[in-house]
């Protein structure tokens, strides 16, 4: 990987270490129970809506167990209905005016998804920069300054809890949770900015993970295991189980799940000998009280803990020739520093959801406080040891950053609101959160060979932390229902948030220093939302809206260097007009947008004296057009497709130290995204009942990021894909067979140099995982 991109991942350790040493010397086939949720049992209390309030959903099983075909049945066919809280309301996804998706958990698990990597595509207008397990960017709409971009332009939510940094100093702009789908009711995707409702971070989107709540009405459970390959690696095993137990009747229920999955590697690094250096190690679960003391009243307590930890993980890639893009020593192999590649990352999230139907309104209170501790060690040979190892007289000398961040992230929000259906529905609510960061970075020497140390004085070593950020919001909205076809919502927030830390540096590269820094910002976000019902099944809606990220002290940077003591919120406004379409008896729907952004005071990487550092400059546009269509011809047979057009450039050129120009397109934005599925329910007789599906995906080509020296960037090229799957039920049994990446193609989803001249050779290269292979077994109890 190369240096330039390290620091504007880690935005610390600088290329003051090549300028003193240059000065001398990188769904639905199978109805799912829990599509849509069941408000009444608390996924979508946090909406707020009385159980009388929301539509009926067409569950087609009960909950906890796995709806059987029913090819012979009289009953009309269609699609069903989905609720999401997108709103933070519950509200029929047809009835949403804006774009959203949603994937429901049991598409996942039957389609034997893992990650985003399994998935994105299912969704029009996002795409991923991926390195590795556990460090993947997700990009919506086009809204990314690259790969190596400090902060996430997606906000992540887990049921009604904010997760991950809203700053720059726990890498939030790359360890986005990728939770294990276990115990996941859906995934709901909200495309385009959500600052007013949601808040920083948002400007392209928001990815919210919706879990199964606990049941008190019966007691159940469900246990699977798996068994998986991965073409020229390993072999992966999966346990799953969850058990859902009524300890009050109707009152108080408890929901716990837990797993464990062996991730195959199929990487293998020449240098050391080892095979299968990124294989991953996937453990969690989470526990969940629920308890509703009175009809109007639910309080819902969870836990979440997931743990990724791999020995070859932060080595991600395998050397490429840039000019060719051929790998240097083959397929799936790399050559890397014995003893490097550590990477662990440990998600914990408390979350506490209290709410109360008062009958003119209800009162909402979200309270939570996530975790999360990273330590890593980075190969960094290709980038340091040209420039160390003469100063050094070492013939063999490997290097590593070693960099362990932890974060402590509370939020608290409170929010009133009115019934939904009354004519004039208000909202208003407050936000308060707080994160303490640390970050400590170290450049280590060894034995490139065998990992021995060797003895030398500390070259680098610079501590970050405590890092504090504060942020108080308020927000408000009212929706107009001027007739029963129209309506409009306007809404607005106004946010306070402050940054201050505390960095130490040390060491013969970039000598002793000592300063805190802090800033304070104060955004404002809005948003205008008319939406027309020609009639039950056909809405038109416009959207204007507004997003932003946080701005902050900088780091890394001693004072006297010139570089600014801290940069800016960037921020963005979105226009959007688009429509939603149920047709054939709900047999169809049809859903499409047009989108323009117009993104300002960018937050980019720039360079003082060596050091690296965020400032702000430069304007884009991204302006698209998204589509995606279900279709259920005959009963059981459900056909499936979406696409996404995005035009994503500058419109100017990036201030002094990045060479992008107006005109240049964003990297890691593909022009074109498509994806087709069909799938197949149907009986088999004598109880037994099967299903096969399939879905074939498209990425289209992508620039690379902006580099730090004059000339072209490269250009990644498009990929295809193909994914299959089957099964049977039988009982309470249920057997699942995947293949993914059927045709083995070796799509790029991460492309730069291992050293410090950003075209350089050699470089890494991250592809998405090869042809596999996998077999479920399960038993709902």
């Amino acid at each position: 990987m190369r240096f330039d991109r390290l620091q504007q991942k880690r935005h610390c350790l600088s290329l003051a270490i090549a300028v003193a040493l240059l000065g001398p010397f990188a769904a639905t086939a199978q109805p799912s129970p829990l599509d849509g949720g069941d408000p009444a049992t608390g996924t979508a209390v946090s909406g707020g809506l009385a159980q009388s309030q929301v539509p009926v959903i067409d569950t087609k099983a009960k909950r906890g167990q796995h709806a059987q075909p029913a090819s012979s049945s009289t009953a009309p066919i269609d699609l069903g209905t989905v609720v999401v809280t997108a709103n933070k309301r519950s509200e029929l996804l047809q009835s949403v005016p804006m774009a959203v998706s949603a994937v429901s958990g049991d598409d996942l698990r039957r389609e034997g998804a893992n990650s985003f990597a399994d998935y994105a595509t299912q969704i029009p207008g996002l795409n991923l920069v991926s390195t590795a397990s556990g460090q993947t960017q997700l990009v919506l709409r086009g809204i990314t300054s690259g790969s190596g971009q400090a902060n996430s332009s997606v906000s992540t939510y887990i049921d009604d809890a904010p997760y991950g940094s809203s700053t720059v100093y726990a890498l939030g702009g790359l360890l986005t949770p990728d939770l294990d789908p276990a115990d996941i009711e859906r995934i709901e995707v909200l495309r385009g900015p959500q600052g007013t409702l949601y808040g920083a971070n948002s400007l392209g989107g928001l990815v919210k993970f919706v879990t199964a709540p606990p049941d008190a009405t019966r007691a159940y459970g469900r246990a699977t295991v798996g068994y998986s390959s991965v073409s020229g690696g390993g072999t992966g095993f999966t346990e799953r189980a969850m058990f859902n137990v009524p300890l009050i009747q109707d009152k108080l229920a408890l929901r716990v799940n837990a797993y464990h999955r062996d991730d195959p590697g199929y990487i293998d690094n020449v240098a050391t000998g080892k095979s299968e250096v990124n294989e991953a190690k996937v453990d969690g679960g989470r526990a969940q009280v629920l308890w509703t003391p009175a009809d109007k009243v639910s309080v819902r307590f969870s836990a979440l803990a997931q743990n990724l930890s791999g020995d070859g993980l932060a080595n991600a890639g395998v050397e490429v020739d840039p000019a060719t893009l051929q790998p240097v020593y083959g397929y799936q192999k790399q050559s890397r520093a014995a003893g490097t590649g550590l990477f662990k990352v440990k998600y914990r999230l408390y979350d506490l959801a209290i709410n109360a139907d008062l009958g003119w309104a209800t009162l909402v209170s979200s309270s939570s406080y996530g975790t999360q501790k990273v330590n890593q060690d980075q190969d960094v040979t290709a980038a340091y040891g040209p420039l160390l190892n003469p100063a050094f007289g070492l013939a063999n000398g490997g290097y590593s950053i070693s960099d362990p961040v932890t974060l402590g992230k509370f939020t608290q929000e409170l929010r009133l609101e009115s019934p939904a259906e009354q004519t004039l529905a208000w909202r208003a609510g407050v936000f308060y959160t707080r994160e303490n960061t640390t970050n400590h970075q170290t450049i280590n020497v060894f034995d490139a060979t065998t990992g021995a140390p060797i003895d030398l004085p500390s070259l680098a070593e610079i501590s970050i932390g405590p890092g504090i950020f504060k942020e108080w919001a308020g927000y408000a909205d009212v929706t107009w229902h001027a007739t029963s076809q129209l309506s409009v919502l306007v809404g607005a927030r106004y946010t306070h948030d402050s940054t201050s830390y505390t960095q130490t540096g040390s060491g013969l590269l970039t000598g002793d220093s000592q300063f805190t820094s802090r800033s304070t910002d104060t955004p404002t976000t809005f948003l205008l939302n008319p939406s027309f019902k020609f009639t039950d099944n056909l809405m038109a809606y416009a959207r204007v809206a507004s997003g932003f990220r946080p701005g902050g002290a900088n780091v890394g940077v001693p004072p006297g260097l010139g570089a600014p003591a801290s940069f800016k919120p960037d921020k963005l406004t979105s226009y959007e007009l688009g429509f939603k379409s149920t047709l054939l008896d709900r047999r169809m729907v049809f859903d499409a947008d047009v989108f323009y952004i117009d993104w300002n005071q960018i937050q980019l990487a720039s360079t003082a004296g060596g050091f690296s550092f965020l400032g702000n400059g430069g304007k884009a546009k991204s302006q698209g057009v998204e589509a995606s269509w279900k279709y259920e011809p005959a009963r059981g047979l459900v056909l499936s497709a979406n696409a996404s057009w995005t035009d994503a450039k500058l419109t100017a050129d990036t201030p002094a130290g990045l060479y992008g120009y107006n005109g240049d397109r964003l990297p890691w934005v593909p022009k074109w995204n498509a994806n087709a599925g069909v799938d197949y329910d149907f009986p088999l007789g004598n109880g037994w009942s099967g299903f096969v599906g399939g879905s074939y995906r498209y990425v289209g080509a992508r620039m690379t990021d902006f580099l730090s020296a004059p000339g072209p960037r490269f250009s990644v090229p498009a990929y295809h894909g193909i994914d299959l799957h089957a099964g049977t039920y039988v009982g309470d049994w249920t057997i699942r067979a995947y293949v993914k990446n059927v045709t083995n193609a070796h799509g790029i989803t991460a492309l730069s140099s291992e050293t410090t001249d950003p075209r350089g050779a050699p470089f890494a290269a991250s592809y998405v995982p090869p042809r596999a292979f996998g077999v479920t077994v399960g038993l709902d109890f």
